[in-house]
């Protein structure tokens, strides 16, 4: 048998028999095993990949979605008995119970060390797989299922609204609610840019500051099952979704005069986060406490000073802002340390200049800005990493006398 295995240690944990448990479908011979509650997977809707066919190669594995259990199994009774275990003989015993509830055998990889196989019942949709490997190693079994089901969980997203909202550190977002059975444990804040890339992607940073919230449950909600009720949730409220992967999602709001960014991702099994950057907001705030605020989200070619058409959105934050005051403002140019400082300084001045450009060209007046590059000379952090990198690459918004 060519499978590997995961030796899992008991430690001191609680084993409770499948009976007591109810963690096992009731059709499952579960009566053969213990089970220990702790590390079993219950989810509504989740998924899981099945070896079909006879080699087990990459080609005969496939991907179902429905009502998803697995975990670890042991031999019955109490651990001092466990020697006697033979994983090989309880497989055959199992295979002929499945098979009498019409299950067939679709995989096998066996040998006398134990036997790893995948059974399936029905076709399609309505196919129940079940994947179980049994060891003569007592701690060493598992098992996979996933019967048919659809996604049923939903969520209504109510869409933010023209004015900002006023928030508090005890209630939810009113325009990112958490899942129906959740509790807020915690809330947060972040003066730090929010970075709004895929992971392993160049860091694209976007706001002020963010506020977060830590959630507690509900159980039984997959990845899968999250960051669906999560994508279909957001795009109905007319959010762009611009990520959905390994249990996190990420969405960005440009409607109503305002440009929010929102990020909600699974910490655990009943653990998750809303992180969200009001851009509009936090441009406002930032400026009324310090007179001066680094726009992140106005992006731009690489190596360049051509505003790349994804900084539409701050842009018409900064010119909402800059039409509803009198006051003259300057803009600032800033580059990361890579490449020469002369280099850099003319890019840097470019780019502010591309800024007030594009500002002049919607209805600020020439004479109310002014535009400075500094190049490397400013960073805002050290140049250590790509993230402090990006960081120190930007344009900042200043007003007169800061």
């Amino acid at each position: 048998m060519r499978r590997a295995f995961v030796l899992l240690p008991l430690a001191l944990v609680l084993l409770v028999a499948r009976a007591n448990a109810g963690s096992l479908p009731s059709w499952f011979p579960g009566e053969l095993f213990t089970v220990n509650p702790d590390n079993m997977v219950n989810e509504d809707f989740g998924t899981d990949t099945f070896t079909v066919g006879n080699k087990g190669a990459d080609s005969d594995k496939v991907e179902v979605k429905g009502k998803h259990t697995s975990g670890s199994l042991y031999p019955p009774g109490p651990e001092s008995g466990w020697d006697a275990w033979k994983g090989t003989a309880v497989f055959k015993t199992v295979q002929a119970r499945l098979e009498k509830q019409g299950f067939k055998l679709v995989y096998l990889n066996a040998d006398t060390d134990g036997a790893h196989g995948t059974f399936r019942k029905g076709t399609g949709a309505d196919a129940t797989y079940v994947e179980i490997t049994l060891t003569n190693d007592a701690h060493s079994n598992s098992v996979s299922i996933v019967e048919p089901a659809t996604h049923a969980r939903a969520l209504v997203l109510k869409p933010p609204a023209a004015t900002p909202e006023k928030l508090s550190d005890t209630t939810d977002f009113p325009y990112v609610t958490p899942l129906a059975g959740a509790k807020l444990l915690d809330t947060r804040h972040d003066d730090g840019p929010m970075n709004v890339a895929k992971a392993d992607a160049e860091p694209q940073l976007v706001g002020t500051g963010t506020m977060s919230k830590l959630y507690e449950g509900p159980s039984n909600v997959s990845a899968l099952d999250f960051t669906s009720t999560y994508e279909t949730a957001f795009k109905k409220a007319g959010w762009t979704v611009s990520e959905n992967t390994g249990g996190t999602v990420t969405a960005h709001y440009t409607k109503n005069g305002r440009e929010l960014w929102a990020r909600v991702y699974q910490e655990g099994a009943d653990r998750w986060n809303i992180v969200i950057a009001d851009v509009g907001g936090g441009l406002k705030a930032a400026l009324d406490k310090s007179c001066k605020v680094a726009l992140y989200g106005i992006n731009f070619d690489f190596d360049k000073a051509t505003i790349k058409p994804d900084s539409e959105p701050t842009l018409q934050q900064v010119l909402a802002v800059m039409k509803a005051s009198k006051t003259s403002f300057e803009i600032d140019g800033h580059t990361d340390n890579v490449g020469k400082p002369d280099y850099n300084l003319t890019l840097s001045q470019s780019r502010a200049d591309a800024v007030k450009k594009w500002l002049v060209a919607h209805g600020i007046a020439d004479k109310r800005l002014t535009a400075q590059g500094f190049g490397d000379k400013a960073p805002v952090v050290p140049n250590d990493n790509a993230a402090d990198r990006a960081k120190n690459r930007r344009v900042e918004l200043k007003k007169p006398g800061c």
